[in-house]
């Protein structure tokens, strides 16, 4: 689910490969989000950032919870995470 909604929702701006467009979109790919801390990249994507724009109310938690996911095992990134709903609270 993680990789198929990533691929339809995100990947636009910040790729497919995860390598993004910079500076506008940041890369995911080996990034200090997507490999630091779970609790930051879950609030950038709640609330937005930047260019950015929140998910928090227009994505089920389930989805988000999978993207984020998808994105912190994707390319490289390997940190082991899985990111429940709940966690989007």
């Amino acid at each position: 689910l993680g990789e198929k909604e990533y691929l339809a929702r995100c990947s636009a701006c910040h790729q497919a490969n995860g390598e993004g467009l910079p500076p506008t979109f940041p890369a995911l790919k080996d990034s200090k989000i997507a490999k630091g801390p779970a609790k930051d990249h879950i609030e950038i994507v709640l609330n937005g950032k930047n260019m950015m724009p929140a998910f928090k109310e227009t994505i089920p938690a389930n989805v988000l919870a999978a993207i984020i996911t998808y994105e912190r095992n994707a390319w490289g990134n390997n940190t082991g995470d899985t990111v429940q709903p709940k966690d989007m609270k």
